[in-house]
């Protein structure tokens, strides 16, 4: 179910799993990701009541880069308001780009000890891995 949606980006709702769903559109500067991070946040709590165990499946395989200031700001400023919310997992799918690969690994590296986060390879092991 789509939330909210720009040029860059979409943001929506899986209820079966149940997840927020951030998908990347195309690629986005600073500005429009931060932007985006504060309109999925906006988005969790608002559904947070009804769904108690709503965690978060971000599709990045389009965004290009996302700086190391961006990724630290999440880490920082994003996710230990959302763990504190409740969130307790963060699934990934991103491109076969080496650099996209190390931008997420160095994002993991920073939150992973907030929340559970973990990579995959498809939408389906993703949302798997998230209900479990």
């Amino acid at each position: 179910m789509r939330l909210f949606e720009t040029e860059h980006y979409r943001i929506g709702l899986d209820p079966e799993i149940p997840c927020i769903e951030w998908i990347g559109l195309k690629n986005l500067n600073s500005k429009i990701f931060r932007e985006s991070e504060h309109k999925m946040v906006e988005w969790y709590h608002k559904h947070r009541k009804k769904y108690p165990n709503l965690q978060l499946y971000v599709d990045a395989r389009v965004v290009g880069y996302i700086s190391t200031e961006d990724t630290t700001w999440v880490a920082d400023e994003i996710i230990p308001g959302l763990a504190e919310a409740g969130l307790g997992k963060e699934a990934f799918l991103v491109s076969e780009n080496a650099l996209d690969k190390l931008i997420v690994k160095n994002y993991i590296s920073k939150a992973g000890h907030i929340i559970e986060m973990k990579v995959f390879a498809s939408e389906l092991d993703a949302k798997n891995w998230l209900k479990e």
